[in-house]
This record gives structure tokens, sequence and C-alpha cells, in this order.
């Protein structure tokens, strides 16, 4: 199933860029910016962000291994 990851990368940040502006449009001013909640949001959309990157990364690359001739192993003496 590798050929789902791209679409879900794809698909996660189409999302995330759709959403987040209307998420600003919304926000009020209520005192301060470093409160948990604004903690655990940030820490999130870092872990989601670096989740998708990592997807995208990863069928990328196994995408490139099966292009290659011979599987890619790298047991064949290519350096």
């Amino acid at each position: 199933m590798p050929g789902t990851a791209p679409r879900v990368a794809a698909l996660l940040w189409a999302l995330l860029l759709a959403l987040t502006p209307a998420a600003a449009a919304w926000a009020r001013p209520v005192g301060s910016a470093d409160g948990p909640a604004d903690v655990a949001l940030a820490i999130g959309l870092t872990i989601a962000a670096a989740t998708v990157t990592g997807l995208w990364l990863r069928s990328r690359y196994r995408r490139e291994e099966a292009e290659r001739p011979g599987g890619g192993s790298g047991e064949d003496g290519d350096a």
C-alpha cells in the first residue's frame, strides 16, 4: 500500500493550509498567547507536519528505489 502515502500527505497538507487561515480569522485576543492550549496546538501542528513530511519522503524514497534496475538493493557493487 505504498501508493496511498503521497495522496494522504497531500490531503493533510491541503487541509492544513485550507483550515489555518480560517482558524486565524476567528482568533480573538484573550490574554497571554503562551497558554497551555496554545502550546499544545503548536506541538500538535509540529508533530502533524513532521509526520506528513516523513510519509512524503518515505514514499518518494520507495518510488526512487523501485525505479532503479535490480531493485536498488545496493549489493551489486554500485557506489
